[in-house]
Parts: C-alpha cells; sequence; structure tokens
C-alpha cells in the first residue's frame, strides 16, 4: 500500500469514527434532556410543595410565631439557590403546626435546587448569618421551649424581634410563661431598661404585670432612678414607672427621695427633664414642691429647652401665687426670651400673671417694632393683646400711628406688611374695640394712599381686608 492510499484510508476511517462519535454524542444529549425534564418536574412538586407550607406560615405575623420563631431563616442562600433536604437549620412555629411543618422544611448548606424566581410571599425576610451576633444560634426542634423562651430573653437585647415576641408572649402566654420571664429579667432589668428594644419589655411587665410584680421591678429599679432617668431609653422606663406608682401612696415616698438627691442634674439633663415634667403632672402639687427652687436657680438654662420651659410652665399652673419669684427672674431675662424658640412661652406664660403683665407691656411697647419683626416675639406681642387694659391698648395704638425711626413710615405699616408682624395687626384688628381702634382707621382716611400701599404689599393685603370692612361699616 503506498503511502497515499494510507493515508486515504486513515482519513476514511477518521470521518466514519466522528460520526459514530457524533451519533453517541446525540444520542447521550436526548438522555440527558430527559433526565433534565424528570428532575425540573421533581423540583416544581417540591417547589410548590415548599411554597404551599411557606405561604401559609409565613403569612403569620411575627407576633403569631412562636418560642422558636427567631431561628427562621431564608431558604435562599447568600449565591440565590434553593438549599433542601441537608441536615441543618430548621423552622418553628406555633405550636399548633410545629410538627408538620417542622418535617417538611429542613434546609442545610450545599445541596440546592436550580434557581427560581423568589416571591415576596414566599420567603421570610429574616437571612441567618453566623457571624451575626444579635441571632442566638439555631435550636434543634426537640429542644424544650421553656428552654428556648430563656435564651430569647437573653439574646434580646438589640433585637427588635425577639424583643416584641417576649413582650406579646408575657401579654398573651400562659402563667408559667410570663412568670418565667419575669424571673427572668428581674435580676438585670436595669440593664434591660438601658436597652433600645429591651426597656419596651420593662414597660411591658409593669403594664400588663401583677401588683406584685409591678413592686418587684420598682424595689429592683429605685437604686438606679437617675441613673436611668438620663439615659435615653431607661428615662422611657422611669416615666412608665411614674404612671404606675401615681396611685400607690407608699412607694412615691421612695421614689421622691431618690428624685431629690439629684434634682438639679435632672433639670439640665436633656431626658431627666422628661421624668421631671412626668412628676410634675403626675404626682400631688404638694409632693413635689421642692422641684419649684433648683428650678428658679436654673431658670435660664431651662428656658433654653423645649422640656425645660414646659417644666416652668407646668410650675406657674401649679403654683400660682409661689412662683413670682421664678416670673421675676425670667422677667429679668426678657430680653432674650422674646425671640428664643422655647423662651417667648415662658413670657406668654408670664402675661396672665397681673402683677406681670404691665411690666411685660412696657418692654414691648419701647421695643414694639422690633419684635414684632421676629418670628418668636412677634408671638409674645400677639399674645399680649388679649391681655392688655383700655388704657394700654390706647397706649399701644398710640405707638402704632407714630413715624418709625428706620425709614419715617408710620409704625402701623411697617408691622402691617412684614412677614411676621402683620399677625399682630390682624390680632389687633379683631380683639380690639372700635373705640381703641378708631384713632388708626382716622389715620387711615387721612392718608388714603396707605390703603393702596397695603394692597400693594404681598403680606398687607391681609389687613387691607380687614380695613376696608372696618371703614364700610363706619360709612
Amino acid at each position: 500500500m503506498t503511502d497515499d492510499d494510507f493515508e486515504t484510508e486513515q482519513n476514511l476511517l477518521g470521518s466514519i469514527l466522528s460520526i459514530t462519535d457524533e451519533n453517541d454524542s446525540y444520542d447521550q444529549k436526548k438522555l440527558n434532556v430527559s433526565a433534565e425534564c424528570n428532575q425540573t418536574q421533581t423540583y416544581i412538586k417540591l417547589q410548590n410543595q415548599y411554597k404551599f407550607q411557606t405561604t401559609d406560615s409565613f403569612s403569620k405575623s411575627f407576633e403569631q410565631i412562636s418560642l422558636c420563631s427567631d431561628q427562621i431563616c431564608s431558604p435562599i442562600s447568600p449565591d440565590k439557590k434553593v438549599q433542601y433536604k441537608n441536615p441543618g437549620v430548621c423552622t418553628s412555629f406555633s405550636s399548633d403546626n410545629q410538627t408538620s411543618l417542622e418535617t417538611s422544611m429542613i434546609f442545610g448548606n450545599s445541596v440546592c435546587f436550580d434557581y427560581f424566581q423568589k416571591s415576596p410571599e414566599q420567603f421570610s425576610p429574616i437571612f441567618f448569618s453566623q457571624t451575626n451576633q444579635i441571632w442566638p444560634q439555631y435550636q434543634k426542634p426537640s429542644q424544650n421551649l421553656d428552654l428556648q423562651l430563656d435564651i430569647d430573653i437573653e439574646n434580646m437585647c438589640g433585637n427588635q424581634v425577639l424583643s416584641r415576641k417576649v413582650q406579646k408572649i408575657f401579654e398573651t402566654g400562659s402563667p408559667n410563661q410570663r412568670q418565667q420571664i419575669f424571673y427572668k429579667v428581674q435580676a438585670n432589668c436595669q440593664e434591660f431598661s438601658k436597652d433600645i428594644f429591651g426597656n419596651y419589655l420593662i414597660q411591658k411587665i409593669l403594664e400588663k404585670g401583677s401588683l406584685v410584680q409591678q413592686i418587684q421591678i420598682f424595689q429592683q429599679l429605685l437604686p438606679y432612678v437617675n441613673e436611668l432617668s438620663k439615659n435615653n431609653f431607661g428615662c422611657r422606663v422611669i416615666q412608665k414607672l411614674i404612671d404606675i406608682i401615681s396611685n400607690k401612696d407608699r412607694l412615691i415616698s421612695p421614689f421622691i427621695q431618690e428624685i431629690k438627691k439629684n434634682v438639679q442634674s435632672l433639670l439640665i439633663d436633656q431626658n431627666g427633664k422628661y421624668v421631671i415634667l412626668k412628676c410634675l403632672e403626675n404626682f400631688p402639687i404638694d409632693v413635689v414642691k421642692f422641684i419649684l427652687k433648683p428650678s428658679e436657680d436654673l431658670c435660664v438654662n431651662m428656658c433654653d429647652s423645649q422640656y425645660g420651659c414646659k417644666i416652668i410652665q407646668k410650675l406657674i399652673d401649679n403654683y400660682p401665687f409661689q412662683v413670682d419669684n421664678l416670673i421675676q427672674i425670667c422677667i429679668s431675662y426678657q430680653n432674650l426670651l422674646y425671640k428664643s424658640q422655647y423662651g417667648n412661652h415662658i413670657i406668654q406664660y408670664a402675661i396672665k400673671q397681673p402683677k406681670s403683665l404691665e411690666l411685660i407691656a412696657n418692654y414691648i411697647f419701647d421695643h414694639l417694632e422690633s419684635l414684632c419683626f421676629n418670628k418668636y416675639a412677634s408671638n409674645t406681642v400677639e399674645a399680649i393683646l388679649e391681655y392688655l387694659s383700655p388704657k394700654l391698648k390706647n397706649s399701644f395704638v398710640q405707638i402704632l400711628i407714630k413715624p418709625s425711626d428706620q425709614n419715617g413710615m408710620f409704625i402701623f405699616v411697617n408691622i402691617a406688611t412684614n412677614p411676621f408682624g402683620n399677625y399682630v395687626i390682624k390680632k389687633l384688628l379683631q380683639v380690639f374695640d372700635i373705640e381703641h381702634t378708631q384713632q388708626l382707621l382716622n389715620l387711615i382716611k387721612q392718608n388714603s394712599n396707605l390703603l393702596q400701599y397695603l394692597r400693594q404689599s404681598e403680606y398687607g393685603q391681609r389687613i387691607f381686608t380687614l380695613l376696608t370692612t372696618q371703614l364700610n361699616d363706619q360709612n
């Protein structure tokens, strides 16, 4: 056989083998497709079975999920594959269907379905990571639920879901569960009180617990009243505690003694002020009278905050005949308080005291234009109009019809066209009698161009309407 014949035979043989291999490959692909179809059908059945179970389970609210509910993890792994039939994590739900669900919803590590679309109602929004210290370790379904409750309470701090769940169990659970929660929390209730979510459980125990439990929590928290009162979350527990003991006279006295020890520091603390105000609102006025003197010493500091002002206002309401010194201190700083976002409310409260009215009115008359131009001070000027005597009303109008030192225009016009001052003039025209506003109306009649000026002003249009109505009524 020549070399050419041998090469030709080899090429022919190679072609025959290639066709055979291609046929074998085609047969193998058909087998693979068939296997994939069978596997896909199996996966679809399992997926539908899983969807039926999870849809029924995850439709329950977090409050309905029982003791082991925080062991739930999303069956979606980080690579978005569904894990199935591998020994590992087990979910737990309410006791009535716990057994059937636990046997059918076990997820492991690596054996997984093919990809399929995840629907919102199908999976839990919680994905567990063992590096996340907030979530407790998974528990086997056969473990005692009381033990699981203990573990949940220990891991509750910083965990909103666990906190809500334990609160729900305490509110609606069995007496044994309620007592178990109480005993577990009681020993460290001051630490729970300072936790962002744990404090809600302490409040729930104070609100829904028995009288004995309330008293025991009170006794446990009593040495820490001042510490907790200055804490962002602890002050909420102390306020709830005040609500609970407000009708229990024998508990009020020891509580007040603790407050007295650091009342000044509480009056200037952002959270402590909430507690002091709660005391003024809930306890008899004779019991909290001790707050009056420290408030006088810290008056200026307190007037610069919202709750500090509320405390002073409450003191004025509670002790109208014993706050003269406090009001005098406030008035001595009225130049600062008028233009303060919160301090101006103190002046408005002081206006209601007859002894202070004239003193405050005289200061306003001397600085009327500048006060009316300020957002907060104009509120005080507007408020005093209702309390002015006839004599002071006439004095007020006399100032309005004078020319301004700033631009020579009548003070009335400058105030009426100001974004804040126009409310003062509007209030004046509404609350003053015609005998007091007559001088102002006469000024308008004598200077008819003033009405046109007001009409063209963005803020003066309101005053133009009121003045036109009153002038028409006289005609």
